[in-house]
């Protein structure tokens, strides 16, 4: 089931259907979801801000397909198109949007496919005429294997690859490039020990329009023993985020009478 009932924020109904078109050259990441998924597409966003800006990554609601978009928004000029597979997506596809997926991901070298809150792809290539990607990830993953994987789509060619072990449920594999393996390791084992208990996403929050904020743990907590404290000069209030997994958290910041913050 998709982690704290994705789409369950107030406020995300009245979103556009995608974001605003990148300038031409810099069109790296196009997700794909339905409006289910749209915290997860929301997370991962500010997730992948790390290795690209943001105008350069484009979320499109599947709900509000056309053809013309293919040409509108460039669709196909994306280096990595990432699909977030949710249940709702997959009981509403119908051959619209069946003939738009297969328009969109007919290259499976630059397709991710998030598994979320499903158990494999097979039904969705069993209704598409097309070869099935050949990176695939899940909700219970962390950040840094989301960041490995569309790095190794974006960089794709620049080096040979080696295969990197994943759970055997998620039926994919991916690969990052040699060139970045000494850095990854490097990173894993140095940035433990100096990498803070917990940060927040985005790193920075607007005080008048404050929105949804993503807790990642360095550690996985018991569910009921993580609260977020909000302090302004006479008000202190202790809130409850809700899971998502061991590791990433989500809840509503608050309003502009409190004190905005960058990381816990």
């Amino acid at each position: 089931m998709l982690p704290a009932a994705p789409g369950k924020g107030g406020g995300s109904r009245d979103r556009p259907p995608c974001g605003p078109v990148p300038p031409e050259n810099t069109k790296d990441i196009l997700m794909i979801y339905e409006e289910a998924a749209e915290e997860w597409a929301l997370y991962l966003r500010e997730v992948f801000l790390h290795i690209v800006k943001r105008e350069a990554i484009l979320l499109y609601r599947l709900e509000n397909i056309s053809l013309l978009h293919l040409e509108l928004l460039s669709l196909n000029s994306y280096r990595c198109k990432l699909l977030i597979l949710s249940d709702s997506l997959l009981e509403d596809l119908n051959p619209e949007k069946c003939q738009f997926l297969e328009k969109v991901l007919h290259s499976p070298e630059s397709v991710v496919t998030l598994l979320c809150g499903v158990e494999s792809s097979d039904q969705l290539y069993k209704l598409l005429n097309i070869s099935r990607g050949i990176f695939e990830i899940s909700t219970d993953q962390e950040p840094e294997d989301y960041i490995s994987v569309i790095k190794s789509v974006l960089f794709r060619g620049s080096e040979g690859y080696f295969e990197v072990n994943i759970p055997t449920d998620l039926r994919g594999e991916y690969s990052v490039g040699i060139s970045e393996r000494k850095e990854i390791e490097e990173l894993s084992e140095a940035s433990r020990s100096s990498k803070p208990l917990a940060m927040v996403l985005p790193s920075e929050i607007s005080c008048e329009n404050p929105g949804e904020i993503f807790i990642i743990l360095r550690d996985g907590v018991i569910a009921d023993t993580v609260e977020v404290e909000f302090t302004s000069n006479n008000k202190c209030i202790r809130t409850r985020p809700a899971i998502w997994n061991k590791t990433v958290w989500c809840m509503k910041a608050l309003g502009k009478n409190f004190l905005c913050f960058k990381n816990i």
